[in-house]
This record gives C-alpha cells, sequence and structure tokens, in this order.
C-alpha cells in the first residue's frame, strides 16, 4: 500500500533549503504511514466513512457468497459467515471460535496478516444477520486484531451504484494471531459471574428466552438460572437496522434492570445472538470487562449448568 503525503520536493530551489528539508520530508515519509496506521478506527462507520477511507482498510463482507456476487463493496473480500469456518465443532458440541492454527489459517486466507485495519459488512435484513457480522468482529478481535469496525446499517446503507458484481480475488497471506482471552468467558467464568451476582446476559429474541421455543442445537429450553435476558432488536434501530445511539441503548438496558458496567458475560445458543450484546456493551458503551460466552448454552448444558425455564412459573423476567 502507498501513502501519498502531499510534499512537492521539486518545488525547492534553494540547496541549502534542499539539504535541511530533504531529511525532515524523508521522516515525515515515515511516520505518515504509521500515523494513519495507528489512528483509532471508529467501532461503527458508515458509507460516508467508508469511501473517504476505502484505501486504508480491507472489507470482509460476511454475507453469503450468492448475496455477495450480487453486488459488494468494490475491492471487498467475501468472508461468509455461514460458509466459511468462523464457528467448528468442539467437544463433540457446535458453535465454537476455531483454535489458533485454525483461526489464523481462515484470516489467511482472506488475505489478512493481522495487523490491518478491518471493516466488516454484514446485512440488516434480519437482527440475526447483524448478529452473525459482529461475531465476525469478536473473531477478528479475538485473534488479535486490533483495528476492527462495523459498518452500521450493512450494505442495505451503500448506494446502489457504489456496488459491484461477481468474484472478488484475494492472494492468501500467513496471519499473526495473538489470541486474547479477556474477551472470552467459559462456563466456570460464568458460574462465577453468577455466584458474584454480575449479570449473565441472554441475547435471543424472547420466545427462546421464555422456553417457548428451542434451537434444535440446544438439548434443553429456557435459559441458564438466575440469567437475564434483553430482545435483540431493542438494541437496533427498527427503520435502518442499524445500531441506536449509546445512549438509548444504556436506557434499554436500564429498563431490561440489567448492569453494563463492570465484569459481565453475554450469552446465546451458539454465540452468535450473544455477540450482538457483546459488540454493544464492549464496543458501544467501551465496557472492557465485557466477553462472550463461546459455548453458551449447548456447553451449559452440556456442563451441568443449571436451566430455568419460565414456562413452567407464569412468565419470566423478560415477560
Amino acid at each position: 500500500m502507498v501513502w501519498q503525503t502531499g510534499f512537492r520536493t521539486e518545488s525547492l530551489r534553494d540547496p541549502v533549503i534542499v539539504a535541511v528539508q530533504f531529511p525532515i520530508l524523508a521522516l515525515l515519509g515515515c511516520l505518515w504511514p504509521l500515523y494513519l496506521f495507528a489512528a483509532p478506527l471508529p467501532v461503527l462507520v458508515d458509507g460516508a466513512w467508508l469511501s473517504q477511507n476505502s484505501e486504508k482498510v480491507v472489507v470482509l463482507d460476511v454475507r453469503s457468497r450468492a448475496e455477495f456476487m450480487a453486488g459488494h463493496w468494490p475491492q471487498a473480500r467475501w468472508a461468509g459467515f455461514k460458509e466459511r469456518a468462523w464457528q467448528v465443532d468442539r467437544y463433540g458440541l457446535p458453535g465454537y471460535l476455531p483454535d489458533g492454527n485454525k483461526l489464523a489459517e481462515l484470516l489467511g486466507s482472506l488475505g489478512l496478516e493481522g495487523d490491518e485495519s478491518v471493516i466488516v459488512v454484514g446485512s440488516v435484513r434480519h437482527p440475526r444477520q447483524v448478529a452473525e457480522a459482529a461475531r465476525v468482529v469478536w473473531s477478528l478481535m479475538m485473534a488479535g486484531v486490533q483495528r476492527v469496525a462495523l459498518l452500521d446499517g450493512g450494505i442495505e446503507s451503500l448506494p446502489a451504484h457504489d456496488l459491484v458484481e461477481g468474484a472478488s480475488s484475494v492472494d492468501p497471506k500467513v496471519c499473526s494471531i495473538s489470541l486474547q482471552p479477556d474477551l472470552l468467558a467459559d462456563s466456570s467464568r460464568v458460574e462465577d459471574l453468577l455466584g458474584n451476582n454480575r449479570p449473565v446476559i441472554d441475547l435471543r429474541p424472547t420466545s427462546y428466552f421464555e422456553g417457548y421455543r428451542r434451537d434444535p442445537q440446544v438439548a434443553e429450553g429456557g435459559t441458564i438460572y438466575d440469567g437475564v435476558g434483553i430482545p435483540p432488536e431493542r438494541l437496533l434501530d427498527g427503520e435502518t437496522g442499524g445500531f441506536l445511539s449509546a445512549e438509548i441503548i444504556q436506557l434499554e438496558f436500564e429498563r431490561y434492570d440489567i448492569q453494563t458496567r463492570g465484569a459481565l458475560a453475554t450469552f446465546s445458543d451458539t454465540g452468535v445472538w450473544a455477540a450482538l450484546g457483546w459488540f454493544v456493551l464492549h464496543q458501544i458503551l467501551q465496557n472492557p470487562e465485557a466477553r462472550l460466552y463461546d459455548g453458551s448454552l449447548v456447553e451449559w448444558i452440556d456442563w451441568g449448568g443449571e436451566m430455568h425455564d419460565s414456562t413452567d412459573d407464569m412468565g419470566g423476567p423478560i415477560g
């Protein structure tokens, strides 16, 4: 990648000035890309930001291959959430983040080396698709990619005339990752949070939380005993599909009597819906102690964790 400094050295005529300024220009030429490289990245970006910074970032499109082929951001790389190995089986259970080697292999296949600035693009046709994009953000940050943002409003927020059709080519790279355990919760961590009256938050739709519906991958209906829940759609704008403001999101959590500061964990069936809550809490509300329970309910039940089915007692915390 080539960065332009904007200096025109051919206009320098005085040899003394040239002798002094060439080293300065050379130094600035070295520092300028480092400055841009180290610049903070917003957690959410829009189409205007993407247009202005498209040459400085890698864009990963996590929609299906068919959706990608029908229209995507120029130079975007197809990283389909459901069709690539963003979640794998482990211990005979589904939905886990790949181990370090497999995760590095996945990111390398997308042309990442681990030090890029990455924008994740999904769809907002359904809140679940927003959650899938958030799960990819979490996966990248788990791998140690430090500058990751989400396109707010998804592909639908971009003008159709800016999109291109067809496949895109990617040169595989060797990706260097550094797993970040502070973003991850396991069953023991969840039990410890519950024992200390800290929030363990179910991000699934209400009917799943209350036990009226159950994902086929989950052995029991209901939710983690003493867990709390907030419907995922409460965090998103009903018209645009984008995220609500941090202030409104905070009010929504307060409405459901859920703490947003300090140690907490989000969960769902297999950690996809959970990623939506993690993104909101860790990234938008800036809580560095928010973790995602990767195993979620499939692991909790297999582990022997206690469950609560509110269909047995006339409603539950959400109801």
